[in-house]
């Protein structure tokens, strides 16, 4: 697999493609256009390391730079979007840091890709980050699943962090069984909207939760 980029016009039909990868398994998860008008994509790595995995492009798609973040483990890039400063919010799950088994990862870069922090949140289970977005305030939001915390195996996870990636609060949704948060953004009130999707509700089978 490599990491795909298709640009379309307005009525979806592509203008041009372009292909990221070595010679193992490349995955793009998120992507963002970014104010000079070219591109940022997360995903995950496996040709160049077993790593989170940053590539810019420039308006055509082609690769400017990349950068990759990991350890010793497997490492998930799954949301990024470029912050007020010009560089880049990265959340995902990393098996080589963190409390035990997968964590939050947030990881903080200038403008070139290169970090300048990065945090991990979570307990001695499963906890994975999904989506992320710069708040007002200059901090940050955070979606995805807690196992480590909540009343059920698998519960959203709120966690909402200060400039530095430190935790300010946490917030868990759920019932007793699976549910999963994947894309979360601050409401023009100063709230969240969170959405995903959840067992522990609804008309059965896995239904779309809304949560506010």
């Amino acid at each position: 697999y490599d990491v795909w980029l298709i640009k379309t016009d307005s009525n979806g039909d592509s203008l041009w493609t372009q292909t990221f990868g070595g010679s193992d398994d490349d995955y793009g998860n998120s992507v963002q256009q970014t104010i000079d008008g070219g591109y940022i994509i997360t995903g995950k790595t496996s040709s160049f390391g077993s790593n989170v995995w940053l590539i810019k492009a420039d308006s055509q798609g082609q690769e400017e730079w990349n950068q990759n973040f990991g350890g010793s483990s497997y490492d998930y890039g799954l949301s990024v979007q470029q912050t007020t400063d010009g560089g880049y919010i990265i959340t995902g799950y990393t098996y080589s840091f963190g409390n035990g088994d997968d964590d939050v990862w947030l990881i903080k870069t200038n403008s070139q890709g290169q970090e300048e922090w990065n945090q991990t949140f979570g307990g001695s289970y499963s906890d994975r980050g999904y989506s992320v977005q710069q708040t007002t305030d200059g901090g940050y939001i955070i979606t995805g699943y807690t196992n480590s915390f909540g009343n059920n195996y698998a519960s959203f996870w709120l966690i909402k962090t200060d400039s530095n990636g430190d935790s300010l609060w946490t917030q868990t949704f759920g019932g007793s069984s699976i549910d999963i948060g994947l894309s979360v953004q601050q409401t023009t009130d100063g709230g969240y909207i969170i959405t995903g999707y959840t067992l522990s509700y609804g008309n059965g089978g896995w239904d779309v939760w809304l949560i506010k």
